[in-house]
């Protein structure tokens, strides 16, 4: 529902609190004066813009956590999640607290009550404004680059995992005793992709981002763990072979190729533990890279306070990570300028399936198919 419809199916004293905190309307006792005076208050672009540049650090990041996440409806505990998640060690805040703000503001207005449990609703067009907002303030103004060349892998993923599996079903594959597909063969099997890449040389640590991570490189590291996940692929350790599964020979048989919204949630959650917020940095990039080219630093000094270190690599290497990562799920295109700074820009495609999944509901994956293989 929109804001005027929230407004009018709640209860007086909230719409006096709402009233109260933006100090408007506090000597209307009538609840259409109340609506009418928040409706006037809230109306303006130029009045919400003002709103929005008056919260502090941990208020803003509770805005992000509440807007950018698609779905309408919340509970009392998924809010308290999220403002959490919002706060750092040197906030003064209580999550509880931001809840409240939420509700004060009218981020939020109590729902339906379920037993045991009350839902909040957002309104619909408060987000898309809010929303609007942060792409005009973060958009890194009106004037576009142009790459002078531009990489773009749309489709390929879900096209080379059916390239994989139809490997397997030709072919016999033998495993290392440490479960890894001998390099002459990866070499074989990468070399069929529609995007090359070499085996990993095995130097350097690699560890974090997949249960095959260390012995493949990144983007058939995806592929592999996501094939192993959905029971496509088996390892079987005793005859020291790779081979397809009864539901790996019938994806072959059926020559339908995956849906990559479905590869797209399985790396949500398999970068999750490093990247513990990764969902609202890609949602950060499709709203400022959606039908435009962004240069990357605008971006990355964006979302920069949503991301940590992860052991030896710092918040730049993951965003470039994370950008690396977005092309090979083919949602994002990456070109370089003349003058070599790297522009990206969101495919439709990966636009409409970042939009359509919240990514923030996703559970997280059991360890076995995110730890180290051999590793407790």
């Amino acid at each position: 529902m929109n804001f005027a419809d929230l407004l009018t199916y709640a209860d007086i004293d909230h719409l006096k609190r709402m009233a109260f905190h933006y100090g408007c309307g506090g000597d209307d006792h009538s609840k259409n004066g109340l609506i009418t005076s928040l409706l006037y208050h809230l109306g303006g672009s130029s009045r919400l813009k003002g709103e929005m540049e008056c919260l502090d650090s941990a208020e803003f990041r509770f805005l992000q956590q509440l807007f950018f996440d698609s779905r309408s409806v919340f509970s009392r505990e998924e809010l308290l999640g999220k403002g959490r998640v919002s706060l750092t060690c040197d906030d003064e805040e209580s999550p509880r607290d931001l809840v409240i703000l939420g509700l004060r503001k009218g981020w939020l207005f109590p729902g339906v009550s379920g037993k045991n449990k009350t839902f909040f609703e957002i309104p619909d067009d408060l987000r898309r404004r809010f929303l609007k907002l942060f792409a005009e303030k973060y958009g890194g103004g009106s004037e576009e680059p142009v790459p002078a060349a531009y990489r773009n892998e749309e489709g390929l993923l879900a096209e080379d995992l059916g390239l994989f599996l139809r490997f397997l079903a030709r072919q016999d594959v033998s495993l290392t005793m440490d479960g890894a597909i001998y390099r002459q063969q990866q070499k074989q099997i990468l070399k069929c992709f529609h995007v090359s890449e070499e085996p990993v040389s095995g130097k350097g640590w690699r560890f974090g981002f997949g249960r095959r991570y260390h012995q493949y490189p990144d983007r058939f590291s995806l592929l592999y763990d996501y094939a192993f996940y959905q029971g496509y692929i088996v390892e079987d350790q005793m005859e020291g072979s790779l081979r397809l599964s009864e539901a790996g020979a019938g994806k072959v048989g059926e020559q339908k190729r995956e849906k990559e919204g479905e590869i797209y949630r399985f790396w949500l959650r398999l970068y999750r533990r490093p990247i513990p917020h990764l969902t609202i940095i890609v949602k950060w990039i499709d709203l400022l890279c959606h039908q435009r080219w962004q240069r990357a630093e605008t971006v990355e000094k964006v979302v920069r306070h949503w991301i940590q270190p992860f052991y030896y690599e710092s918040g730049a290497d993951l965003f470039r990570r994370i950008l690396r990562m977005l092309m090979h799920l083919g949602f994002l295109c990456i070109g370089e300028t003349e003058s070599r700074d790297v522009l990206i820009r969101m495919n439709p495609s990966g636009h409409a399936r970042i939009a359509g999944i919240s990514g923030f509901t996703e559970d997280n994956l059991s360890s076995e198919y995110t730890d180290v293989y051999g590793v407790q």
